[in-house]
């Protein structure tokens, strides 16, 4: 089998486990990523502390980050915790944009409080972390989960005022992108259709950019599945439930997959269907989502439907690094001396020093690589006023204490932490399932292949990654996104850890099924599939993965994005607001106790940033009255 250069011993290597560049210093070690030990520079900063965010390799839920979590799940217990004599008027369990806010929101109505902060994790963000390659002395960026602001409409009053408050005008995103870079290379979208799917390897350019036929005719599928989906695309303004009312049509879409909708209503095959597979955000196949969230989100077949009534301005915005921006301007306004500036045109190129997140003389206290193993009132629950927090860091478990405890924690950990919450409280919380996901950032030397193939992204459905595209070029402060095909690129390609085994499975088994094999897959593996899809896609544009690829970044999330999932339909809860208590299990979940609130995107049943902040807002409010 070729190996892509994966093997060669050259500085490239030295990449894949770490970044190599002369800014601060780097220091040579060896560590292990999924037991596979490489060569690693770790990027220190001018302190000689480590710097996460340059940090390559395995990252997203990294090595180490869940060991002590699976522990407790297994029945562990610290019993022995040391007593840190630590008083906080809020205890945050989670460091990401949940927990974030809630630090925010606490603050922004007791400015004197003191607030710690602990996450597992050894950088903050929690989803929201940022992806820094160097190539040279040149800094490039990409998100390493959280993408953006898909729409400033979602965000309640309360969302909108942080936002605001941290300098983040939506309206401003016109003026550091530039939605014309790719247009004036001539790229557009194509497709790969794989050998091991579709019976040889094939790049076909232009996809949305000719006629449907003409498209088509490029590709290796039958005459019969050409036809079939020139006719889906075509009819476009079918409506296949015609025969139903509107809200027949929205109950029929809720308990019928999005496969069996194309396969019985639209009346295409299973060839043609292979074409449309797709997964996206939900890790889920089409055999799972329900035709309300294709319908919602227009995939073909369903715009004539009538079901998808949003219309006006979305208000999107994104950053080089995706939301992380947005957990660097939180964590720089709850700490100002981690880095310098105060604008969201400065934040991106700033330089923060992590060793100024866990000082005794802040107010405010970020402690990484902390994982929280308990959480009880000292006393009564109803009458204490006090919450104390064990966690334990390297091999040893520590006490702090406070005034109140927000878990802005995955749900389903919850219960293992805080035995003393009701037993329907916790069963409710153990429901909780979030979405595997790999959003994977390389680091291209150049983009050259890209624009003499006339593509900047591409779905290859049936591959290992389903999709990537090359970073959209956005331009803030002395940040400079690649002008041109000769500068170094980061390209994101994505994937939901799917086979052809969880096909039919109901979404939550599809899900543990993914979250196995994602803590089971080594870096190695992901390398190699990198390096062999990327040398079969552009091969013609003259791509060679051993010559090109100078990083990579796997940001692995087995415990990926919260989604609300009704359990009488089994489907994935589109609007909430349109869903009973009784089939909310989160609502329960989320419900305060004593001086204990619960935050996390799992308390809304929603992925999104807006969500997040939602949870943390209502968690605050449950525990301080103005």
């Amino acid at each position: 089998m070729k190996d892509h250069g994966i093997n060669k011993p050259i500085t490239r290597r030295d990449f894949v486990g770490g970044v190599a560049v002369a800014i601060s210093g780097s220091v040579a070690s060896r560590w292990s990523e999924a037991g596979a030990p490489v060569v690693s520079y770790e990027h220190l900063d001018a302190k000689g502390n480590r710097y996460p965010p340059v940090r390559t390799g395995m990252r997203g839920s990294h090595d180490g980050s869940f060991d002590v979590a699976h522990k407790m799940r297994d029945g562990i217990r610290w019993n022995n915790s040391v007593e840190t004599e630590e008083q906080y008027d809020l205890i945050v369990v989670g460091g990401g944009l949940s927990g974030l806010a809630t630090a925010w929101y606490f603050k922004e109505r007791d400015p004197a409080a003191r607030i710690l902060i602990l996450d597992n994790h050894d950088d903050f963000g929690g989803h929201a972390k940022r992806n820094e390659f160097w190539h040279g002395d040149r800094m490039l960026l990409c998100n390493g989960g959280t993408l953006n602001i898909s729409n400033l409409h979602r965000y309640d009053e309360e969302g909108q005022r942080l936002l605001k408050a941290l300098g983040i005008d939506v309206e401003r995103y016109s003026d550091f992108h530039d939605g014309d870079l790719y247009i004036s290379h001539g790229l557009g979208r194509g497709v790969f259709f794989d050998r091991e799917t579709f019976g040889e390897d094939r790049l076909v350019v232009g996809e949305g950019e000719q006629s449907w036929p003409q498209f088509l005719a490029q590709t290796p599928l039958s005459a019969q599945a050409r036809q079939d989906l020139a006719r889906l695309y075509d009819d476009s303004g079918k409506d296949y439930l015609g025969h139903l009312s509107q809200e027949e049509k929205v109950k029929f879409l809720q308990n019928t997959s999005y496969e069996d909708f194309l396969l019985e209503k639209a009346k295409i095959g299973r060839e043609a269907v292979s074409f449309l597979w797709r997964s996206t955000t939900w890790a889920i196949g089409i055999d799972a989502i329900s035709g309300w969230v294709a319908a919602t989100s227009g995939w073909p077949g369903t715009s004539g439907l009538g079901v998808n009534e949003y219309s006006g301005d979305a208000l999107f915005c994104q950053f080089p690094d995706g939301n992380a921006t947005i957990a660097r301007l939180l964590v720089r306004s709850l700490i100002p001396s981690v880095a310098a500036g105060n604008t969201l045109d400065d934040v991106v190129e700033a330089r923060f020093d992590y060793s100024a997140l866990d000082v005794p003389e802040s107010a405010v206290r970020v402690r990484l690589d902390s994982t929280v193993v308990k959480v009880k009132h000292c006393g009564d629950p109803v009458t204490s006023d006090q919450v104390e927090v064990d966690y334990v860091r390297g091999d040893r478990a520590y006490r702090v204490r406070g005034g109140s405890c927000v878990l802005a924690c995955y749900h389903s950990a919850i219960p293992y932490l805080c035995d003393e919450l009701p037993a329907a409280q916790k069963e409710a919380l153990s429901s909780a399932l979030k979405a595997p996901l790999i959003y994977t950032s390389v680091l291209l030397r150049n983009w050259r292949a890209f624009s003499r193939l006339g593509i900047r992204n591409l779905r290859s459905p049936g591959s290992y990654f389903e999709s990537m595209s090359l970073q959209p070029a956005l331009s803030i402060g002395g940040y400079r996104h690649s002008s041109g095909p000769d500068e170094p690129i980061v390209l994101r390609m994505s994937r939901a850890p799917l086979d052809l085994q969880t096909r039919g499975l109901p979404a939550s088994e599809q899900w543990k099924e993914g979250r196995t094999e994602l803590l089971t897959t080594t870096f190695e593996t992901f390398e190699l599939k990198i390096r062999d899809q990327l040398d079969r896609i552009l091969s013609d544009g003259g791509f060679e993965s051993a010559r090109d690829i100078e990083a990579i970044t796997v940001n692995r999330w087995p415990h990926g994005y919260a989604y609300g999932q009704d359990p009488e339909t089994g489907q994935v809860a589109w609007n909430l607001d349109e869903l009973s208590p009784e089939r909310s299990p989160w609502l329960e979940a989320s419900k305060p106790f004593g001086r204990i609130a619960i935050a996390n995107s799992d308390a809304r049943a929603d992925a999104m940033t807006e969500g997040a902040f939602k949870a943390a807002h209502m968690a605050v409010a449950a525990l301080v009255s103005d």
